[in-house]
């Protein structure tokens, strides 16, 4: 009588053989998808405050700067900005910004529109052991964001 733990002596080879590539396929999936998972796992989370200021390369002014970062999944975060320009006209905006990482830095970048005023800005920023870099960029103005995480979720 064939015992249960060697059924599969009594398939064909090549079931047998599709079997095993099917086993070792499955195995390479899970060991892929605990790599990804870990990878994920390990790099640092933006979420809370944020506190600093910006500078314009452009113009040389610069400001306060605070910014609250909302994980929004995986790939990206949402950032509220506030701060002031000129030293007394307050500003807000939000943006939405897509994760690269790479290891213990967090690469981000997005875009936002900011009324015809200003127009489009781009932003290229780099985020690792709770400081927050990012270049900003538009038609009318260039500079830069330095921020310090501090009040994490």
């Amino acid at each position: 009588m064939l015992e249960l733990r060697d059924w599969h002596s009594a398939l064909p080879k090549q079931t047998s053989d599709l079997m095993s590539t099917t086993n070792k396929a499955i195995g390479n999936l899970v060991l892929l998808a605990s790599l990804v998972l870990a990878a994920t796992a390990s790099a640092e989370d933006l979420s809370g405050s944020w506190s600093g200021g910006w500078v314009s390369s452009t113009t040389g002014h610069k400001g306060p700067l605070h910014a609250h970062f909302t994980r929004l999944d995986d790939a990206s975060y949402q950032v509220d900005f506030r701060g002031r320009f000129f030293k007394l006209l307050p500003f807000r905006y939000s943006v939405v910004l897509n994760v690269v990482e790479e290891g213990d830095t967090v690469r981000l970048s997005g875009d936002s529109y900011l009324g015809r005023m200003f127009g489009w800005f781009h932003y290229e920023a780099v985020a690792s052991g709770g400081s927050f870099t990012a270049d900003y960029s538009s038609c009318k103005d260039q500079g830069q964001f330095c921020l310090t995480h501090c009040c994490p979720n």
